[in-house]
């Protein structure tokens, strides 16, 4: 048996459909395949998701996976194939669009199954889909309402109204009694258009009602109405026939008009109970045992599915059309509020919280046919911002994005530009925007939403503090690390004030604070926050926290910045529980990495593969924090002696950050000087000084001339200008640096060391020498392998590892 996923339960009273099958099953051998109504029956109705279910089932063993994939919107969709990346094997990445294009590539390959069958449902939007069409041995089935399919993406196959023959058989399964001639005036009179048929067969079968009675009835109704097809009047039959028996199940019907074609299941139609209803609804809603029996009368008149554990209805859009259309305004407008109402009343909240996604999950696919955006209720609004959210908390930033900038446009102008919903929108949409690359977009919009909340609420109120800390970010991002910490700190005063100082967003606040003091080189500074931080972090969120996780490998930094390269080792010795490609576990695996190299473990280098590996499967090559890890692992080749490696890794990264962050950010000067570090340590000294020589100036302008980056920079730009002969502005820059590294870092640091080592051999100070050397013994210990490089009388590098921004 094939794996299976999403696969609707199968119709046992399908019927037919023979050629139409067999024409399936051959056409797929030459790529996607599309069903769509036949030209005659647009709006559908001819059993096009049937066929696609019955292909499934019939042919299962030919397969060795079968993925159902509801594709009516493109964020159910893309969920559904994030569940698929999990059976793939696929690693999930930070952003959703990288795992789904692991998984289209995955089945394209054939990797690890060669025979499959993916079905995108209701795909009405070619443009949706065409991302993850997969190529390859296996087949993709796509079922539509669209006609504008062209042949480059799949082959369209009408699917249209059955045979007589086969109409006959349907008929005649569900009512045994009824002859032959009978099922054939039957179905005569319903043109033989299957949901017509169903939906007859589906009320006699519940009323009793003879054929004879059925027909006239059918002929009566007929006859009141303008247009009159057979599937309009099936369903006012069978939509008559169930309201007689219990006007309930109609309202509840009625709601569900304002739904998506995803399952609808009880809880959410529960959550309406506390809720103002209509008299007839009211007493079904408000009792569970009430309400799922109301679900199964409604699939026993053929008007929805109802899943085998009666757990979730799903109502034909065709339905739902029609139960719209029939509906008066002032009705129309009743229900709507009820459905946003109910919709809100099960928000599970807690967006960023993964034991609730399940419920965003079955929440978001009706945000579009109830309108939230255009709810008039704060709590209808909120759940939209909470989806917002949960969209970007999964990664899926382009569903995130999307919402969130509809929200923002049709709040403006409902709401108003200065609506504390609105901004809050703007807020999330601007970190929807830095996520997906727009970084210049989305400092602009958080500027201009933090201006506005500032004026409206005040500097102290928490939705702008909160964009506050977002500012924050934009400002790291952009390199300003100068302006972070002075907007940080503020923040932090104001949230201590207003929250205490063991408030989780207070401790958030003080961890951003501490990661400007560590862009600034200030380590000092960054432990003496850290170290508080981690402690009421243990103190307030259970063993294996992410944020518990994030103060210590932030504070390992800060150990590994002050020189205590066992400290940080030793603190992140303990293991921890969060994933391995969290963010944060993977910042901590880069520190353990680098404090390791600077041990002289000779592990080091497979640490920082390993982590290289894996950043770079969860965020992408143009990623900050991938671009941080291949410095690393390029320290670590330097250090080894493989400098062909590390120019190639160094030379990549130089040129990314110069894509991504720009030319004069500190992270692409200081990959720049790495660069210049392996084109030195290669005897291309005058091409390492002229590149050194402009990063130095560009690192001053920007950090000062006492960060560690520019201090390195420093250090390696000495050592170029004595190799190409110019001793004496060589001395001047190694005995400023030295100066300038034990004022900063104080005399017992590593890097003041090895700056004292160079001075003193640039000098041929052997008193000097050996006072540097004891120095070196005393910060590493003896037998590191810094000394075979003193020991052979060369000048000693201080790399640059960068911090997470």
């Amino acid at each position: 048996m094939p794996i299976r996923g999403g696969l609707p339960p199968r119709n046992s009273r399908f019927v037919g459909r023979e050629e139409l099958l067999t024409r399936v099953r051959g056409l797929l051998g030459n790529g996607p395949v599309v069903l769509l109504p036949s030209p005659d029956h647009q709006l559908g109705g001819t059993g096009r998701t049937q066929l696609a279910v019955e292909y499934a089932y019939r042919h299962a063993d030919a397969y060795d996976l079968v993925w159902w994939i509801p594709a009516e919107q493109p964020a159910g969709m893309r969920a559904a194939l994030a569940g698929l990346a999990q059976e793939l094997g696929v690693p999930e990445a930070r952003d959703l669009n990288r795992t789904l294009g692991a998984v289209r590539d995955a089945l394209s390959r054939g990797e690890p199954y060669r025979d499959w069958l993916v079905v995108f449902e209701n795909a009405n939007r070619p443009e949706d889909i065409m991302p993850y069409l997969p190529s390859g041995a296996g087949h993709v089935l796509v079922t539509s309402r669209n006609p504008r399919w062209t042949a480059e993406v799949a082959q369209a196959m009408p699917v249209p109204v059955f045979d007589r023959a086969d109409s006959v058989d349907l008929l005649r399964g569900r009512s045994p009694e009824l002859s032959a001639d009978d099922a054939d005036r039957l179905a005569d009179r319903l043109g033989d258009v299957p949901m017509a048929l169903d939906l007859a067969a589906a009320v006699r079968e519940a009323t009793g009602w003879p054929l004879a009675d059925y027909l006239d009835r059918f002929e009566s109704r007929a006859a009141d109405l303008a247009f009159p097809t057979p599937i309009r009047v099936a369903w006012g039959l069978a939509a008559e026939a169930m309201a007689a028996g219990d006007p309930a199940d109609r309202a509840l019907l009625e709601l569900c008009t304002f739904l998506a074609s995803a399952p609808i299941s009880w809880r959410l139609l529960w959550a309406a109970r506390t809720l103002p209803l209509d008299p007839e609804l009211a007493p079904t809603v408000r009792v569970e045992r009430r309400l799922r029996s109301a679900m199964r009368r409604i699939s026993r008149f053929g008007l929805a599915d109802l899943d085998p554990a009666g757990e979730q209805l799903t109502v034909h859009p065709l339905v739902r059309g029609m139960f719209g259309q029939e509906l008066t305004s002032e009705r129309h407008a009743r229900l709507l509020r009820t459905v946003r109402g109910m919709l809100a009343a099960a928000d599970p909240g807690e967006p960023d919280n993964p034991a609730g996604w399940y419920r965003y999950a079955e929440l978001a696919p009706h945000l579009i046919h109830s309108d939230l955006l255009g709810g008039d209720g704060e709590e209808v609004r909120q759940l939209v911002i909470n989806c917002i959210r949960y969209h970007y908390a999964r990664g899926d930033f382009d569903s995130s994005r999307d919402l969130a900038g509809a929200a923002v446009a049709r709040w403006r102008d409902a709401l108003g530009e200065t609506s504390e919903q609105t901004l809050l929108a703007a807020f999330h949409l601007a970190n929807t925007l830095r996520a997906v690359g727009r970084t210049a977009d989305a400092r602009n919009l958080n500027l201009q939403t933090l201006r506005t909340q500032r004026e409206v609420f005040g500097a102290d109120d928490e939705a702008t503090l909160a964009t506050a800390n977002s500012v924050g970010g934009d400002l790291r991002m952009q390199g300003h690390f100068g302006q972070a910490r002075q907007l940080d700190a503020d923040n932090l005063v104001r949230y201590r004030r207003l929250f205490g100082e063991s408030f989780p967003t207070a401790l958030r606040c003080a961890n951003n604070l501490a990661a400007d003091l560590r862009l600034l080189g200030d380590f000092r500074g960054a432990r003496a926050l850290d170290e508080p931080t981690l402690r009421h972090r243990q103190a307030i969120f259970v063993d294996g926290h992410p944020e518990t996780l994030s103060s210590r490998a932030g504070l390992a930094f800060d150990l590994f910045g002050l020189g205590d390269y066992a400290g940080a080792t030793a603190l992140l010795s303990g293991g921890h529980t969060v994933p391995a490609d969290h963010p944060f576990a993977l910042w901590a695996g880069r520190i353990a990495a680098m404090a390791a190299r600077r041990r002289g473990d000779p592990a080091a280098r497979a640490m920082a593969t390993a982590n290289l590996a894996t950043t770079r499967q969860k965020f992408g090559d143009l990623n900050v924090d991938t671009l941080a890890a291949a410095m690393s692992l390029a320290n670590c080749a330097r250090a080894e002696g493989d400098l062909d490696h590390a120019h190639e890794l160094l030379e990549r990264a130089v040129t990314r950050y110069h894509a991504v962050l720009g030319d004069e950010h500190p992270f692409t000067l200081a990959a720049s000087a790495g660069l210049a570090g392996v084109v030195r340590a290669v005897g291309r000294h005058a091409e390492a000084r002229t590149i050194d020589a402009e990063v130095l100036s560009g690192l001053r302008r920007s950090v000062g001339a006492d960060h560690p980056f520019t201090l390195s920079c420093a250090n390696g730009l000495a050592a170029d200008l004595a190799a190409i002969g110019e001793a004496q502005q060589a001395r001047e820059l190694a005995a400023d640096t030295l100066r300038r590294s034990r004022t900063v870092r104080g005399a017992d640091h590593p890097d003041s060391v090895a700056c004292a080592w160079n001075l003193a051999l640039a000098d041929a100070d052997e008193a000097a020498q050996q006072q540097a050397l004891d120095g070196l013994v005393k910060v590493y210990g003896d037998g590191h392998p810094i000394f075979r490089s003193t020991g052979a009388g060369l000048r000693l590098e201080t790399d640059i590892d960068l911090p997470p921004l």
